[in-house]
This record gives structure tokens, C-alpha cells and sequence, in this order.
């Protein structure tokens, strides 16, 4: 979409430019065919309500909500219709009576009519207009819009919001307020383990790896493969069938679908990315109703990612990186105070002061001086810590590297320049902690802070997916089998502690990719043919060809000592653009494509998991501009373990994580306090 202009009206304006009309009839209304929708979850022809339809709360769960009616003529050479003026919103309780928005939730004033317009790609051709260098215009769309901002319904019910904009024309949403649920048994403790983008193909291929078998049998499984339940989580998106990480981690934190790039919001139609209607995180909850239990996020990734900004932010747009930031300090306007999470560890260190901070804040004294951080940023200093006071650790600019690069290939952090302070001296591979490292530290400290509340940790093995984005495969098995590793060592820590009996253990993924194994490949063969590419193909062996890959594990983990055998997996992604495969582990982390001045991908003959040109030719098969390898909409499984572990086997919908999770933790009953009645 693209914005053109906003304006924000005076209320006068809307006291009596209501138009005669009832509150429609509530139908459930499928989701429209195509691609380019005028705004997601939004199938009336003029009308949006967000929250959308079949929504679920907690009851007392704080949510925002807006109303939009778009003016429009899809035929391009006439101007946009006037904006709506004339509309109503209404609400009712169980087939009750209907009542005006305001006065339902105990407004005072009702909320300023604001108007923008913003340009809708409807079509294939108005959305790569630029990129297949033909003319074709947006739609233009006059929006008129109200919002009623951190609302909440306190009883469980069904509720239905309408917006009457004709004599005739009237769009209606229907709610579920769920009945709390107390579990069999309270999870003192929640830990959330997300490897990102990992797929059942990557378990399988990384098990190929990572465990010794004979005749055709394992020896073992992977820790979280001897958890007591096992479920299927459904990904997709609430506009479309794949989704992104921010969204796909915000519907486990919310209890809500949303649209790509967007986090604890749904996506409006509106300029400003951080305006757009929020929805409560867990993080959120656990603060106000178990104010004792002590939160820890900890990632691979920098911490201002999607999958970690989910558990703390509100904005449509994962890419505002130091508006997340700030509100890791100072939380989101027009709602409630800052997660601030007793235990915080990770990379993004740009982002924490200097020019890419937001207006160059310094949040390492920002975050020290007012919630009360003590600050590590490498290994040992991690390590060392002892104190109850809340952790920051930073440890490198952007994401921290692999575990390949911390352990193998040292010498590739070499010249960074990404240690933590912005010094520009190098954040070396081992002077990073490991997740494990950053994970049992975490425990440490949540144990001490949280005390008899227990603790909710969320921790992330981000680059299984950023290393499948750029086909490094090798590079996402080692995260998957380090993140196996957190989970055995986690066990051993919760066990060691006394915790084990009350702790709820989640191992999941936020997204698929559809990598997958379909054979092996003998590496020696390819070479001696990469002339020949047709003969090179007899070196991938399929059936009964297909073999043992020749990896060798002495660690007691999985980590191979030979990450290059002779026999290795021949696997790959249904998708993606251009590139050279040779299935080789490459020195340096893998750069299979390269943009050329057009902006088209193609493959990169200096990529070393390519064999720099010489491996078999894959062609392309998502648009030219697309830059990597993209997901899939395939199902991820979701591994469980502890009190409340029945409540996560079978086929669940990504956004039902959360009320599950809320349920173990009896976190889904409103405090006394919370009945309060909210004036606005």
C-alpha cells in the first residue's frame, strides 16, 4: 500500500452524521480468492473492523479497535469517491442490546474521526508495475476511520461489533470471550523453545546427522523427540497461507493471527506503523496478573528480531528496528507499561546507542538506569554473572554468529567489528555465548528473581531459518542440534534445581520451510564430472541408492567431527531463486545468489556451496526480485512436555499456542483488580 495523505477531524463532525440504518446481521464470511486484497481479514466490500471476525480474548484482555470504510473506484482513470462521514459503530453482548461504541466501553468521548488515503495494488501488474516497467496505477482508497484504544471485555460471552454506513450497508464481526480454564496442574515454570523456520524435514535431515544408527536404526532421538506429547501447529497467516516470522511468533504470543511483518497489531490501512491496533502479549498478562513470575527472552538473533520483538512490541512493521527498540525501554503508547523481561540476551547491538539507536538514545544506560539491568557483553562476563539484579547481555552487533563460525570456522568473525560497545573492535565467535550458555543463565537468574511465582522463558535458535533462507544447510543443522542441546542441558539444570516436576516445556517452530532430504550425494563423484552436468546428477543417490550420509559424532550432542564426508544429504527447498547446488559445506557462510544492476537474482558463481559455479544449474522459481529462499505453509510440529503438556498434542491453529499456554500457567482468570471499570 501506499500512503498519501491523513487527516484527523473534529468530533463534531460525526455527532449527527449517522445514517438511518440497522447493525447487520452477522454472516461468517469466507475469505476472498486473490492475492492482493485491499486489506487483510477485511471481505466486506467497504467495511474493516479490527480485531476481525472470529476473534478470540481472554476475558479482560486489553485490545484496541478500529473501524475503517474505504471510498474506491478500481477503474483507475476516475477519482476517488468522497470519504465516508456518515457511519456507526454498535456492540452487543450475547444477542443483548445494541449500544454505541463509546458507551459500551465507558468513553467519555468518542474516539476523532481520522481520514487518510492510501494507493491499493490490486493486480500482479500494479504491484511489479516498476519491476516489469509498465504503467499501471494504484486504486486510490479514502479511508475514514475511528479507533477506541486499550479496551476490554470483562465477562466471558459472544459479542458482535457493527458499523452501519448506509441505509442498507451495515458489516458485522462476531468475538469469542473465552471461559477461563484453571489446568490439572499450574506450570509453575514455562519454557518456549522456538527453533525458527525449522520444518519436519530439517528434523529429519539434522537426525541424519546428528545420531548413529545400525541397520537402519537409531540409536537414539533427539531430546525433544522423548517429550510426552507431540501436536501440529497450522501456520498460516490471517490475509494468506505463508507466513513470516513476526506474525507466526506474534499469533503464539497474542492468541491472534495477523498479517506479515506485523507484531502484537493488526495490520490497518494507515501510514504509521506504530498506530495500529494492538492486542495483548502473554508478557503483557503475566505482568499484570502474576506480577511475581520473573520473564526472560533470549535469542540468536539480534534482539530487536521478529521472533524475540514479539514477546515485547507493537508495530505492523518488523523493520522499524529502533522504534522496537524504544519500546523495550519505554514500552508502546496509549497502552500498558514496558515488558521490560527480567532477563534480556542477544545481538543488535547497533540499535542500543549510536546512530541507528532511536533518536541515538543510549539504551545500555537508558535500560541500567531505569529498569535496573546489569549489562554483560561477552562469554565469560556471562558466564561469571552471579547477581539477582535483571541481565542485559548484548554481545554483538546484528546476529550473533553461528555455531559453525563460534566453533569451528573462528577465523570467519575475524574483522567483524561488531563487538557490543561500537568500538569497532571484532566480537570474535568465542567470545559469543551459545544458546545453551545464554539459555542456563537465564535460568539462573529467572529461578532467583521469580522465586515461588516460577519464571516464562521464550528462547530462539533464530538462524535454523536465516541459514535455510541462503541453502547453508550444514550451518542450520548445527543451530538445530546446538538448540537440542539447550533442550537436554535445560532438563539437566531444571532437574538439578528441583524445577523439573513444574515445568511446562514447549519445543515448536514459528514457521516451515519445505526443505527437505530426498536422497544422498557423493561429493567426490560431483567433482570429477562438473563439466558433464547431466553425469553429475548420477552422483545424487535415490531408493535404494540413497545410503548413509558419512558423518562421524563422537560428541555426546550430535556435532559431527567431519562436516564435509564424502557421502552427504542431497536435499533442498521446493523454491527460491536461481543458484548453483553442489551440496558442499562452504568456508564462509553460504551466498548462493547475486543481484545483478536490474535487481533480478541469479546464481552467484563465488558461492563455495555452489562449488563457485561448477555445481548443478537450479532454476529459479519466485519473482526475479526476490532475494532468498522463502517459507512454506506447511504444518510445524510442536513438542511438549510437563504440567499442561496434554493440552499440545493433535492439529492446533497457531494463534490457540497462547490460550493453551495461558491455560498451564493459570494465567487465563482476570484479578480482582481488573474488574474494575475503565474510564476513558
Amino acid at each position: 500500500m501506499s500512503k498519501i495523505a491523513k487527516f484527523v477531524l473534529p468530533l463534531t463532525i460525526l455527532s449527527t452524521a449517522v445514517l438511518a440504518g440497522r447493525p447487520g446481521i452477522y454472516q461468517r464470511l469466507e475469505d476472498p480468492e486473490g492475492q492482493y486484497p485491499r486489506l487483510g481479514a477485511c471481505p466486506d466490500p467497504h467495511a474493516c473492523i479490527f480485531p476481525p471476525d472470529v476473534s478470540q480474548f481472554l476475558p479482560g484482555a486489553y485490545f484496541d479497535l478500529r473501524i475503517e470504510l474505504h471510498a474506491y473506484d478500481r477503474n483507475t482513470s476516475n477519482p476517488a469517491p468522497k470519504h465516508y462521514t456518515r457511519f456507526k459503530t454498535t456492540v452487543r453482548k450475547d444477542d443483548g442490546e445494541w449500544i454505541e461504541a463509546s458507551e459500551f466501553f465507558g468513553f467519555q468521548n468518542t474516539p476523532s474521526l481520522e481520514r487518510w488515503t492510501f494507493g491499493w495494488k490490486d493486480t500482479v501488474e500494479a504491484n511489479y508495475a516498476e519491476n516489469m516497467k509498465i504503467d499501471r496505477k494504484p486504486v486510490d482508497v479514502n479511508v475514514s476511520s475511528q479507533i477506541w484504544r486499550k479496551i476490554k471485555f470483562n465477562a466471558p460471552g459472544t459479542y458482535e461489533i457493527s458499523v452501519q454506513y448506509g441505509p442498507k450497508e451495515a458489516y458485522t464481526v462476531r468475538y469469542t470471550v473465552i471461559q477461563p480454564q484453571r489446568p490439572k496442574k499450574k506450570a509453575k515454570n514455562t519454557i518456549l523453545f522456538i527453533a525458527d523456520g525449522c520444518n519436519i524435514g530439517m528434523i529429519s535431515a539434522t537426525r541424519a546427522v546428528a545420531r548413529k544408527h545400525t541397520s537402519g536404526k537409531y540409536q537414539d532421538l533427539f531430546t525433544f523427540e522423548n517429550f510426552d506429547e507431540l501436536g501440529h501447529i497450522i501456520t498460516n497467516s490471517v490475509d494468506g497461507l505463508v507466513t513470516d516470522s513476526s506474525n507466526s511468533a506474534s499469533s503464539y504470543a497474542t492468541g491472534h493471527k495477523t498479517g506479515v511483518g506485523a507484531l502484537g497489531v493488526y495490520i490497518d490501512s494507515s501510514e504509521s506503523s506504530l498506530d495500529d491496533p494492538k492486542v495483548e502479549l502473554i508478557t503483557e498478562t503475566i505482568r499484570k496478573r502474576q506480577p511475581g513470575k520473573a520473564i526472560g527472552l533470549v535469542t540468536t538473533s539480534f534482539t530487536q528480531d521478529a521472533t524475540p520483538a514479539a514477546f515485547y512490541s507493537h508495530t505492523c512493521s518488523r523493520k522499524t528496528k529502533p522504534d522496537i527498540q524504544n519500546q523495550l525501554a519505554n514500552g508502546a503508547s496509549d497502552w500498558v507499561d514496558a515488558v521490560a523481561p527480567d532477563v534480556f540476551l542477544g545481538g543488535g547491538a547497533e540499535y542500543f546507542k549510536g546512530e541507528k539507536s532511536f533518536n541515538g538514545t543510549d539504551y545500555y544506560s537508558t535500560l541500567q538506569k531505569d529498569h535496573g539491568y546489569q549489562l554483560v557483553m561477552n562469554k565469560a562476563d556471562l558466564k561469571a554473572y552471579k547477581n539477582d539484579d535483571k541481565l542485559l547481555g548484548i554481545f554483538r552487533k546484528d546476529n550473533l554468529d553461528v555455531w559453525l563460525e563460534r566453533n569451528v570456522y573462528v577465523n570467519n568473525t575475524v574483522g567483524n567489528a561488531a563487538a557490543p560497545d561500537l568500538s569497532g573492535n571484532d566480537a570474535l565467535g568465542t567470545d559469543q555465548p551459545g544458546l545453551d550458555d545464554m539459555t542456563l543463565k537465564a535460568l539462573e537468574v529467572l529461578k532467583k528473581r521469580g522465586g515461588d511465582d516460577g519464571f516464562f522463558l521464550m528462547s530462539e535458535a533464530a538462524s535454523v531459518d536465516k541459514k535455510l533462507h541462503y541453502l547453508d544447510f550444514p550451518r542450520a543443522w548445527a543451530d538445530l542440534i546446538e538448540m537440542d542441546m539447550t533442550i537436554n542441558k535445560t532438563i539437566e539444570w531444571l532437574k538439578k534445581n528441583g524445577e523439573y516436576d513444574d515445568t511446562l516445556i514447549i519445543f515448536t517452530a514459528d514457521h516451515s520451510h519445505s526443505y527437505d532430504v530426498f536422497g544422498s550425494v557423493d561429493q567426490r563423484f560431483m567433482a570429477r564430472h562438473s563439466d558433464d552436468k547431466l553425469n553429475m546428477r548420477y552422483g545424487v543417490g535415490i531408493y535404494q541408492n540413497s545410503g548413509w550420509p558419512g558423518f562421524v559424532n563422537h560428541n555426546q550432542y550430535g556435532f559431527p567431527d567431519n562436516w564435509n564426508p564424502e557421502i552427504t544429504l542431497a536435499s533442498g527447498s521446493n523454491n527460491g531463486p536461481d543458484h548453483f547446488e553442489a551440496w558442499r559445506l562452504s568456508n564462509t557462510p553460504r551466498a548462493p545468489f547475486a543481484k545483478q544492476e536490474s535487481g533480478q537474482y541469479v546464481g552467484n558463481s563465488d558461492d563455495g556451496g555452489g562449488d563457485y559455479g561448477h555445481g548443478l544449474q537450479w532454476p529459479g522459481n519466485i519473482p526475479s526480485h526476490q532475494e532468498t529462499e522463502v517459507h512454506s505453509m506447511a504444518d510445524v510440529a510442536v513438542y511438549s512436555n510437563g504440567p499442561g503438556s496434554h493440552l499440545f498434542k493433535k492439529t492446533m491453529e497457531n494463534w490457540s499456542l497462547f490460550f493453551k499456554m495461558t491455560e498451564a500457567m493459570d494465567l487465563q482468570y482476570p484479578s480482582e483488580d481488573e474488574n474494575a471499570e475503565v474510564t476513558h
